[in-house]
């Protein structure tokens, strides 16, 4: 009774015990699990079942908590049983091969050991995981009835609520380190579904399993993904249109109902009759607010022709509504740089633009000649800047000018990563937020492309790639500095012309971040490497297999303070900040191909350059204290804040936005 087999035996005799005869077919439909599951459990053939999938079982029979916990016991028994039996063999390959990849040593021996024991440091030692509290009556997601990616996604953050809900760095342990934490939480942000590859797919089955699932359960959120993971969101204006259909039919039955009301109550008028006792008729609430007409809400939402364009009906900024502008002849025979980019963006952005510049102009007409304390682009209350880091230092210096220029104004900046930013621009406070991103978001995001955000551009900002002074290095080819960032490139600096014998040490932002979506997207030309180390000076001991050492950081501060402290490392910044040399004077900022970053960037002689871009929900609310602050960012004033900054402008005079700016 010792051996692995024989506990196993003892644990199914007392759990079909326990369930009492009840039907794995009614079990499957209580618990949301596949009936060859719950039938694969009862038999004891096959992997021992997780506690998770053994437990909801359990509470789907009602099975009381006393002998819950006694199954409890003998279920550890039998796992304990089957590591000691086959777990030595793991160890031994662990010890054999220090530095191979956790994944590898995954798939080789899932089938004879409970993959439930996790790494717990380096060298190599296992220990079970911890028993979650599950929530009652939970019930396990189907993801073949997700409709589309997002929706995929969505149903993954169910599964882990599933499971008990366990910690980031508990799934990464128990993943074998396979899952990073980083890469937990990038996969359960509800953007993720814009990143689909086989990679990604791997992720989600090692996701499934850390979560309790085993293989025929995983197999269906593979197949999910599989099928899912070319299919984007559903267009929320189909959605729309499908409400405003249905809308439209219940207030075309709501007005039938008041024709016949009206037609009773005119024949009983004409004949005079109205029996004793009964109420005077109520007026219909269509017919009290005078003659009917459609309310406002529908013909919001009427369907239009397909192929129409669809404008939002809130006018923009200064109070004229969406209207498209010709080149004027400032731009006639100049080459325009085109901004670069991997996929072609919308023309949208542009649109939203234009918008911006037409309402801004609107707004200036209407303050004529009057003072600067009367014109229109002053407000009072509170604006909130929230997003890129980078974008910080620009967004202080239009909040002095404007808060010099409005006595009655107060900005509030908030410098949380663009990421965060764009997260936290709802149309609830769309009146009052504007969102700090760096560079334009993608065409296909959720915010352009279903939400209807608008991208104005602000200004130019050059990015520095700094490095720690005792690397030795004081420029790097774009050739050497994407070997330093490939997955199999150099690990020392000496590797590198002018470098010292120290690690390479990357020192990364968090997914997510404006700053690196630009770096990877226009100076790299790829994504960067896994994440490996916690502390930026060492991999982690789940991650002794990682290539190179590489850390992430959530703020470009916190990067800069990384590379001045930690020798060998490499990482980027905005200028302005990197080139503190009292603050951090151990960062040298690295020129690239010969070219040195500086305060007034142009597209064309330095790589690491964007527009910052203020985002809103929708065009402003007319009359709002973000409309009014984008009204001013078009003015003389704003202009000169900005190039006494050294950071070029956007917009220029005539509402023109600069070539460099733009887009495409």
């Amino acid at each position: 009774m010792d051996s692995h087999v024989g506990r196993k035996a003892e644990f199914t005799r007392d759990l079909a015990a326990r369930l009492d005869g009840t039907d794995p077919g009614v079990l499957a439909d209580r618990t949301g699990l596949l009936e060859a599951t719950v039938r694969t459990m009862l038999s004891g053939d096959g992997e021992l079942m997780s506690w998770e999938v053994v437990s909801a079982c359990l509470a789907a029979a009602g099975v009381d908590g006393v002998e819950v916990g006694e199954l409890r016991g003998r279920w550890a028994a039998a796992e304990n049983a089957l590591w000691e039996e086959w777990g030595g063999e793991l160890h031994a390959a662990f010890e054999r091969n220090g530095h191979g990849k956790p994944s590898k040593a995954v798939e080789a021996y899932r089938e004879k050991v409970p993959w439930r024991q996790l790494t717990e440091r380096y060298p190599v030692t296992f220990k079970p995981w911890t028993e979650p509290a599950f929530a009652a009556d939970r019930r396990l997601p189907d993801p073949s009835t997700a409709g589309d990616i997002r929706d995929f996604y969505a149903f993954l953050a169910k599964l882990r609520e599933w499971a008990g809900a366990p910690r980031q760095t508990e799934i990464e342990k128990r993943s074998w380190g396979t899952l990073p934490d980083a890469t937990i939480s990038a996969m359960l942000q509800k953007d993720r579904w814009r990143s689909t590859s086989d990679r990604e797919r791997a992720r989600i089955g090692h996701f499934a399993r850390a979560c309790g699932l085993p293989a025929a359960e995983v197999a269906r959120w593979d197949e999910a993904y599989e099928r899912l993971r070319h299919v984007p969101p559903t267009d929320d204006l189909a959605r729309a249109r499908a409400e405003a259909a249905e809308l439209r039919r219940r207030l075309a039955a709501a007005q039938a109902e008041a024709d016949e009301l009206r037609e009773r109550l005119s024949e009983t008028e004409r004949s005079g009759e109205h029996p004793a006792g009964a109420e005077e008729p109520r007026e219909h609430p269509a017919e009290a607010s005078g003659p009917r007409e459609r309310p406002a809400e529908a013909d919001g939402l009427r369907e239009r022709p397909a192929g129409e364009e669809e404008l939002s009906e809130r006018p923009a900024v200064g109070g004229r509504r969406d209207a498209e502008r010709e080149p004027g002849p400032e731009t006639e025979g100049r080459p325009r740089r085109r901004w670069p980019s991997r996929r072609r963006r919308s023309l949208s952005a542009a649109a939203a633009m234009l918008v911006f510049a037409a309402g801004a102009g609107a707004g200036r007409l209407a303050g004529g000649g009057t003072s600067a304390a009367d014109r229109p682009e002053c407000f009072s209350g509170t604006l909130h800047l929230v997003g890129s880091t980078a974008f910080e230092r620009t967004a202080d210096i239009l909040r002095q000018g404007y808060e010099a220029r409005c006595r009655d104004a107060r900005i509030e900046v908030s410098a949380i990563g663009s990421n965060e930013g764009v997260r936290a621009l709802t149309a609830d406070n769309a009146a009052s937020t504007i969102a700090m991103h760096d560079g334009y978001l993608e065409s296909d995001s959720d915010e352009i492309r279903l939400r209807g955000f608008r991208g104005y551009p602000v200004a130019l900002v050059a990015f520095a790639v700094i490095a720690n002074k005792d690397t030795g290095v004081t420029g790097l080819s774009l050739r050497d500095l994407r070997s330093i960032y490939a997955p199999d490139g150099p690990t020392s600096w000496k590797s590198i012309k002018g470098g010292g014998d120290l690690p390479i040490r990357l020192v990364s932002r968090t997914e997510g971040s404006g700053t690196r979506g630009i770096f990877e997207e226009h100076v790299l030309r790829g994504p960067e490497p896994d994440l490996s180390s916690s502390d930026c000076r060492r991999k982690d001991d789940l991650r002794a297999s990682m290539h190179v050492i590489r850390c992430e950081r959530s703020t470009q501060g916190q990067v800069l303070d990384t590379v001045d402290t930690v020798p060998g490392t490499i990482g980027y910044a905005e200028v302005h900040v990197a080139s503190d040399a009292r603050r951090y004077p151990n960062v040298r900022m690295l020129a690239l191909d010969g070219r040195m970053p500086t305060a007034s960037p142009t597209m064309d002689r330095y790589p690491f350059v964007a527009p910052e871009i203020f985002y809103t929900d929708g065009p402003p609310p007319n009359g709002s204290s973000a409309a009014a602050f984008l009204t001013f960012l078009t003015g003389d004033d704003a202009r000169r804040l900005l190039r006494q900054a050294g950071a070029p402008v956007c917009v220029g005079p005539g509402s023109l936005i600069s070539a460099p700016c733009q887009p495409d």
